[in-house]
């Protein structure tokens, strides 16, 4: 656990990495042929929160958490700062400043801002891709984030806490 931070307890960072490698496996495997270069970066953001001990019932603030990023390709040869990018099209969904959908939101853009989208904001995570056509870092961080919701889902029901219907999570 990162610092005094909570971070998801179904959701660890090994099974993030996980479905990272799945995702981009099937991308790779049945896309090669459509995307246009063999480099991106991707980005998972989960909520955080302070730790007990720093929490003041009712002030319990989320803020984001990067728990897993992963570049693909030589980034010396990358021709665009895709690691940059994706990270800030990360934040940009987290604070709702990009709605997830096929363009810009300009009246929400700010200096440092990327233009760019490809990228989903679900269930409380967010995930963004950078360096393949728009629709396909759209696509890939929407499989990562569904997988991610799945297997987060799946722990949950095989887990102690549910078995054991406790009010409070261990």
């Amino acid at each position: 656990m990162p610092g005094n931070l909570l971070l998801p307890k179904f959701l660890p960072k090994t099974i993030v990495r996980e479905c990272v490698d799945m995702a981009v496996k099937t991308l790779l495997d049945s896309f090669q042929n459509r995307i246009k270069r063999q480099m991106f970066h991707i980005v998972v953001l989960v909520p955080a929160m302070a730790a007990d001990n720093e929490r003041k019932w009712p002030n319990y603030p989320l803020q984001p958490y990067p728990i897993f990023e992963f570049s693909y390709g030589q980034r010396d040869e990358w021709p665009h700062p895709f690691d940059e990018i994706a990270q800030c099209k990360a934040l940009q969904l987290w604070h709702d400043r990009n709605d997830g959908g096929t363009d810009i939101m300009p009246h929400l853009l700010f200096a440092n801002d990327t233009p760019f989208w490809g990228g989903v904001k679900r269930s409380g995570i967010v995930v963004t891709c950078s360096g393949l056509q728009p629709w396909f870092d759209r696509m890939l961080a929407g499989i990562i984030a569904d997988m991610c919701i799945a297997r987060a889902y799946d722990n949950w029901m095989q887990g102690q806490d549910r078995a054991n219907k406790v009010d409070l999570l261990t």
